[in-house]
């Protein structure tokens, strides 16, 4: 049978039929199942691509950045929140259109260049911020990039770096816009100012009846009392189970014997070296000496200086060169050294100081100790409560019995609302707060919920034990906060009614020493002032008012204190003589950079009109997928 078909299909009849099918497969989208159904580009421009894995791990370094930032990893919720795929999208789209012109123009890059651009990656810098190469290769096996495509991408960058250079580096922002800047920043005023103060809250009549109950209706939202949640926690931390009274005397001794090279200061002497160009030199030196010539004229000689010879107060660890550390260690109190053998020739060493090693006692450490200790013990109880905890709600414990089994304690909270206070308004102290205030507020009672991490091996564990609903209150429950809002208002309609009056006696000629003097109120000038300097003598308000209108110009703002109003009149400008003296070298910097980024923005515009953009959005979102 098998040759049969093996005969039937030998002809140029039956190939035709076969590539028909196959050509069927590829029209119906067959072909697909044979790649697992993922699309080799996310993103293109012109003959540009930009494939998923790409894609995945400009996501996966953009969402480093941010959990770097925030202390924790955070979830795809949170980094739509952040705008990161729109962030990242926009990123590889400039990307594309640019190497797409790069292409276009023939651009390449040297090996040196390329480097320089890898190690200048913050995302592959140690602590100390140099290029790690485990960092590097950590990051590219997590997001399953191999070394030479992600070598051939960094090439494509920096082509890009050649197109903005091109482009936008160096550019020099206009003159005008420095000048005008400079007279903004190099602008005085001279300010006259009186100063007024609403009247005590206590000092205004109680309202009618009907005037309290119409405020109240008015502001009813204002006086609702927020949604207030009881809630049962249990810290599983390694400082909240760390007991010190556990720890003995005896374990604190015998650590404190075990480490007690980190209770040790160790021998530190002031050294002087005087470096010559060969042994027969430092001999003649030698010798000079012992003739009675002092060692900083042999210095003087060998033609250096004080500070050429001083080698600081240093322990024996920081002299590089063993021979020379050994020799001045071995040496007494301003004792010479024989001729050694330095690193960069034959030298003499003097000791003018010695600093011996010493020891902290016991007595001065134990507690720290003690408390070291207790956390490294407390260490493993975490995970044994951690374990005995969800173990015991696996088995269908309540919150209350998997802590006790746990050996946690537990503490509640009678009330809290979503921003952390009680209902007298005040702060309620919560581990974790925002967080717990979080999980809590999204939790129901009765559900076992999951714990909240704690950096950096710990855990909250919660229960909200009951919810009191958000409603309005009555106008009797907080009676006595709406008589003193009313009151307060009226106290600041009167205070701006006062304001305005005495402006317009200003206005009308009157000058404000006078108006000052008629108010019983102190009148000040403020002579000179910036924008800047206004803020300190005005306040930001004040200060803003200021400069909002000519020479004449009056007007009032609210003052530096709480229900205060200035009243002020603007007595003199003074432009600045050079405006460009005003301007600073940091914001000749920030306005130089934001032109930089303007002239690349309109680049890359004006590429995307050229090149044609397409976006796969399926392929995108399995992009992401990969990138978690």
């Amino acid at each position: 049978m098998l040759e049969t078909m093996r005969r039937s299909v030998s002809g140029w009849t039956a190939k035709i039929l076969l590539g028909l099918l196959v050509l069927s497969f590829a029209v119906w989208g067959i072909g697909s199942s044979f790649t697992g159904g993922l699309s080799r580009t996310v993103i293109s421009a012109g003959e540009t691509e930009v494939t998923p894995s790409e894609y995945a791990f400009a996501y996966s370094q953009a969402v480093n950045r941010i959990s770097q930032q925030i202390g924790r990893r955070i979830t795809t919720q949170e980094a739509a929140t952040f705008g990161v795929d729109q962030g990242v999208t926009s990123q590889l789209i400039a990307g594309a259109v640019l190497d797409e012109q790069s292409r276009k123009l023939g651009l390449g890059v040297s090996d040196e260049r390329l480097a320089r651009v890898i190690a200048e990656d913050p995302a592959f810098k140690d602590g100390n911020g140099s290029f790690s190469r485990s960092n590097f290769q950590a990051i590219l096996r997590n997001a399953g990039i191999n070394e030479n495509d992600y070598i051939a991408r960094q090439m494509n960058v920096a082509r890009r770096g050649q197109l903005v250079d091109a482009i936008a580096k160096d550019a020099a922002t206009p003159q005008t816009f420095l000048t005008a800047l400079g007279l903004y920043n190099g602008e005085r005023r001279t300010i006259d100012s009186l100063t007024l103060t609403a009247p005590e809250a206590s000092s205004i009549d109680d309202p009618s009846a009907d005037q309290l109950s119409s405020y109240f209706d008015e502001n009813k939202a204002r006086y609702a009392a927020p949604e207030y949640r009881s809630i049962a926690y249990a810290e599983v931390t390694a400082q909240a189970l760390a007991d010190q009274k556990t720890v003995t005397e005896a374990e604190v001794k015998a650590d404190y014997e075990a480490r007690k090279a980190n209770y040790t200061t160790p021998e530190r002497r002031d050294v002087q070296q005087i470096v010559f160009a060969d042994k027969a030199a430092a001999e003649a030196a030698k010798a000079k000496l012992g003739e009675g010539t002092s060692f900083e004229d042999v210095a003087r000689e060998a033609g250096r200086s004080p500070a050429d010879i001083d080698l600081g107060t240093v322990t024996k660890a920081a002299i590089p060169a063993p021979k020379v550390a050994d020799a001045a260690f071995s040496l007494g109190e301003g004792a010479v050294s024989d001729v050694v053998e330095g690193r960069f020739g034959p030298v003499l060493l003097r000791v003018t100081k010695i600093e011996p090693a010493g020891v902290e006692p016991l007595a001065e450490v134990q507690d720290q100790i003690r408390k070291d200790l207790a956390l490294a013990r407390a260490a493993d109880a975490v995970d044994a409560a951690y374990t005995a905890y969800e173990d015991a709600r696996g088995g269908g414990a309540t919150f209350a019995e998997a802590a006790q089994q746990a050996a946690i304690p537990v503490k509640t909270v009678a009330a809290v609302d979503r921003n952390g206070n009680g209902p007298d308004g005040n702060a309620v102290d919560l581990p974790q707060k925002s967080d717990l205030l979080a999980a809590a507020f999204d939790s129901e009672p009765g559900m076992d919920a999951l714990p909240v991490n704690v950096d950096p091996s710990g855990y909250v564990f919660y229960d909200v034990a009951s919810i009191d609903a958000a409603h309005d209150r009555d106008l009797d429950a907080v009676r006595d906060k709406v008589v003193a809002d009313w009151k307060r208002e009226r106290a600041n309609e009167a205070l701006d009614e006062r304001a305005a009056a005495l402006e317009k006696e200003v206005e009308g000629g009157k000058s404000i020493a006078d108006v000052a003097k008629e108010a019983g109120v102190e009148a000040r000038t403020a002579y000179g002032i910036t924008r800047q300097s206004g803020v300190g003598e005005l306040g930001r308000s004040g200060a803003e008012a200021a400069f909002s209108g000519p020479a004449g110009d009056v007007i009032t703002a609210p003052g530096r204190e709480p229900a205060t109003r200035l009243v002020m009149k603007v007595a003199e400008v003074s432009p600045p003589a050079d405006p460009a003296s005003n301007v600073s070298p940091g914001q000749r910097q920030q306005m130089a950079g934001m032109l930089e980024n303007d002239l690349y923005q309109s680049y890359v515009t004006l590429l995307q009109n050229e090149y044609p953009v397409r976006v796969n959005p399926d392929t995108l979102e399995q992009a992401k997928a990969m990138a978690r």
